[in-house]
């Protein structure tokens, strides 16, 4: 019996001992954004029915709170709060000296302890725990399963004070609870600031009770053009569904719309708040207003309401009424959100109104002004000293910056293109928001904006100076709704990148590894897929351009990324591929036009359509030139021509050799046109691809055919086409229009699935 003994109590020690050794692999633990130091140590921390968490101070209890939460829905765990230490616990403690949102996280086989300066120190600790967590710690319904963490010491403190998102409610509505979803997930990477763009000329989002047409009337619309262009791509695409909840009856019409009631706003910002989480308001003027302009006319220049070539028409700021209007209306917002911020738009504004306008241009003598720029600003100023009184901060769009600012104003950097607004801004002394086109507009489809390039993006401006770059006060990534109907839509578009922005706005610059990171969110989506998250997987990359062919021709699809457990799916047949079409394994050949669409999937997720068409084409003969010098002839014609198709091909001699084709010198030139011509030399038979890109207008020729259509007047445009060619030269033309600011002509070419490359005197003689 005693052997049996002996050979249980080893048993029972080695089992015991197993217990403190860590069963994690730290490979696979991944933490966003990633904290300022992580230490790895033997041994994990298991959460049972009876863990403890012990409180000492008030400023814990929203983290606690969070804690509980995530335990009580999950794990159906109910954990008691003491006061008292006690192994095997959660132990939170108040420690001076850490930055604002900095904490410390020490966990071992014998209890957890979190460290912090203020509550939001603490909050954040409790997201790094949840992330370290199995990721069924997400789940809404109870999960029977070993809640355990490994053992580590996490230092941690942010980067940026602001680390925001925004959401456009006005061009298509989000109800409370997506708002709450979209806070949590906010909550999850250490994010805390969300801005609300609550009104536009598209829909008024926010109960004013002084003005009750804002939302009886300024809250629905007749479908617009933002909604038929969503409805159409959701015949092929149901994350563009727009949701029939948000339609009513109205006078006998069908309208899209709704909006929030003073009470839902306090319900949205209490929410936010328990989860560290600053909700600032958008009342965007005096620009974008068509949507209380519609109802209160009285409010624009002649009492007009509608759209002039590209905005609206603004409110008059000649006009005492109209101020006395914002003011009632901020009145109303001011007491509903406790955030120290009111953001007052001010971008876009139409001030073509205000020149025209007797009682603006009475404004601007009487106040001495110098003109409309400064008109905006002396009405911003106004504005800004009512909020003043009000106890809140001014903050606007760079545009604010135009006519002038105050010291006080805060200013967002949205215009990527326009680097003077932040720069002035911050030698001014005003704080600076970096929430640019550049990366930050997530409504901007992945494939243009990449997770790469956010994440390199360094949102300091380099030519700030140290001082001027202390007046930046984080970041923050826009979701604007034109196309983005639906909450799944906009979870499309903001995940995964919002991980990047979370970096950037939490982690330092130094040391960027973008492999690293990406391995880490290759990670997190097993947790977004617990919280049923559609974020985007790569894209089918193949299908961008049309496919050509003289007999047959092979078609090569893949991924834009490897992602595993993506796969590509595909027709042939013009229908939309589903799980149970054809499964792309291999390149495969067509030999006749087809229209091809495919879609990645991974599991129930699934990207944008893919779609092309495979077309026929007959080959070109080659020509004989007698000439085997390389280069181009080159003629500028001076005079206007009403389009490029009016310009003819020069007879004279008075041209000039190239090599390559551009501007050079000429970018300075108005009123005239350029020929270039000689021949191509295809170096044998196959389909070859060219491509322009100029303004103004152009057309590239092979023969007397045009190949490239790009005609017409316009800005910085590129376009394509494919040609079947013999090998040998073929005679080739490039007529361009400048237009009345040139910047460039290109042209490009290469053999069908070649990479593009300059069309110069490699290829051309003259």
């Amino acid at each position: 019996m005693k052997k049996y003994t002996t050979l249980l109590f080893i048993m029972l020690f080695f089992v015991a001992n197993a217990q403190t050794k860590s069963a994690f692999n730290r490979d696979n633990i991944s933490l966003l954004p990633k904290p300022s130091s992580l230490e790895f140590n033997e041994g994990e921390f298991q959460f049972v029915a009876n863990t403890k968490i012990i409180q000492q101070d008030p400023s814990q209890q929203k983290a606690i709170n969070y804690l509980k939460g995530l335990f009580s829905k999950a794990a159906g765990y109910h954990l008691a709060v003491s006061k008292s230490k006690k192994s095997g616990a959660v132990i939170f403690e108040k420690t001076a000296g850490l930055k604002n949102g900095g904490y410390t996280l020490a966990i071992n086989p014998k209890g957890i302890t979190v460290k912090a300066s203020e509550e939001t120190g603490y909050f954040n600790a409790v997201q790094t725990l949840r992330q370290l967590l199995p990721k069924e710690i997400e789940s809404k319904t109870i999960q029977k399963m070993r809640w355990a963490v490994p053992a580590v010491v996490v230092k941690d403190e942010p980067r940026f004070a602001w680390r925001g998102m925004h959401m456009d409610f006005s061009r298509h509505f989000f109800d409370i609870d997506e708002v709450k979803t979209f806070l949590d997930y906010m909550a999850l990477y250490k994010l805390n600031t969300y801005h609300m763009h609550l009104t536009d000329d598209q829909g008024w989002r926010i109960e004013i009770k002084k003005y009750p047409l804002l939302t009886e009337k300024g809250a629905w619309r007749i479908p617009n053009n933002q909604d038929t262009i969503c409805m159409d791509r959701a015949k092929e695409n149901k994350l563009y569904t727009i949701d029939e909840r948000k339609f009513k009856m109205i006078d006998g019409e069908r309208k899209y719309g709704g909006f929030f009631t003073q009470e839902q706003i306090k319900e949205i910002v209490a929410y936010a708040t328990e989860r560290c989480i600053t909700v600032v308001p958008e009342i965007d003027m005096p620009g974008h207003f068509k949507s209380a302009i519609d109802n209160y006319p009285f409010l624009s220049c002649d009492e007009k309401s509608g759209w002039d070539t590209v905005f609206t028409y603004p409110t008059c700021l000649g006009k005492p009424t109209t101020y006395e209007f914002m003011k009632n209306v901020l009145a109303e917002v001011i007491p509903l959100f406790p955030a120290e911020y009111v953001h007052i738009g001010g971008d876009e504004v139409n001030i073509k109104s205000w020149e025209k306008c007797p009682h603006c241009q009475k404004a601007i003598k009487e106040n001495g002004l110098k003109n409309e720029h400064e008109l905006q600003s002396f009405f911003n100023r106004d504005i800004e000293q009512f909020l003043k009184s009000k106890g809140k901060k001014f903050l606007g769009w760079d545009e604010i910056v135009e006519g002038g600012l105050t010291k006080e104003a805060t200013v967002m950097w949205w215009r990527g293109w326009r680097p003077e607004a932040p720069k002035k801004a911050a030698e001014n002394g005003n704080d600076v928001v970096i929430t640019t086109t550049d990366v930050y507009y997530f409504d901007y489809l992945n494939e243009g904006t990449k997770l790469e390039r956010i994440y390199n993006y360094e949102p300091i401006p380099k030519d700030f100076t140290a001082a001027e770059a202390n007046n930046v006060l984080g970041v923050q990534a826009n979701l604007w709704a034109e196309t983005i109907p639906s909450f799944t839509r906009l979870e499309y578009q903001a995940f995964p990148r919002i991980l990047a922005l979370a970096e950037n706005a939490w982690a330092p610059k130094e040391n960027k590894d973008f492999k690293a990171f990406n391995q880490r969110v290759e990670k997190q989506y097993d947790r977004l897929d617990v919280l049923d998250v559609h974020y985007y997987i790569p894209a089918v990359e193949g299908l961008d351009k049309e496919i050509a062919f003289v007999d047959q021709t092979a078609v090569n699809l893949k991924l834009a990324y490897p992602l595993e457990g993506t796969k590509i799916y595909y027709t042939l047949d013009g229908t939309v591929p589903t799980q149970k079409s054809l499964l792309y394994k291999e390149p495969f050949m067509v030999k006749d036009t087809a229209t091809i669409k495919a879609r990645s999937y991974r599991g129930d997720l699934f990207n944008d359509l893919k779609t092309t068409k495979v077309i026929r084409k007959n080959y070109i003969a080659s020509v004989h030139a007698n000439t085997t010098e390389k280069g181009l002839k080159k003629w500028v014609v001076k005079g206007t021509f009403k389009k490029v198709e009016d310009i003819k091909t020069p007879t004279t001699s008075d041209y000039t050799k190239v090599s390559s084709i551009e501007l050079g010198d000429l970018k300075d030139e108005k009123d005239f046109s350029i020929i270039y011509q000689g021949y191509f030399n295809a170096e044998k038979d196959g389909i070859y691809e060219f491509e322009t890109r100029s303004d103004g207008g152009n057309l590239l020729f092979i023969g007397d055919e045009i190949v490239v259509d790009n005609g017409g007047y316009h800005g910085p445009r590129k376009k394509y086409a494919k040609v079947a060619l013999k090998k040998g030269v073929h005679p080739i033309k490039i007529h361009y229009k400048a237009s009345a600011n040139p910047k460039m002509i290109d042209v490009w070419y290469t053999l069908q699935g070649e990479e593009l490359k300059p069309l110069t005197s490699a290829v051309t003689l003259f």
